[in-house]
């Protein structure tokens, strides 16, 4: 699912309500490794389960005291983002 290498948390093919559960505790464990990077680019499917791990992978990185940065986001999830208004709330 994920892979952490030099800071970055590298997401697999899908973030879907199916897969969050397994991607949220490979990325909370990076996170809690120092990971201060999610990094969308090999991701092809998201619904909106994405959203709530990204915030709750933000929450984890601000209580270890890290900035937390997402970068490649699928169009789609920055369209869901948009239109449930949280797109302020990814780090990017």
């Amino acid at each position: 699912m994920t892979a952490a290498e030099n800071a970055i948390c590298v997401l697999g093919a899908a973030v879907t309500i199916s897969t969050t559960s397994s991607v949220l505790k490979a990325c909370t464990e990076a996170i809690r490794q120092g990971a201060r990077v999610i990094d969308f680019h090999q991701v092809n499917e998201v619904d909106s389960a994405a959203l709530g791990l990204i915030i709750e992978c933000r929450r984890e990185a601000e209580h270890a005291g890290l900035a937390l940065r997402c970068i490649n986001l699928p169009a789609n999830l920055r369209s869901l983002a948009t239109l449930y208004g949280v797109l302020d709330l990814i780090p990017q």
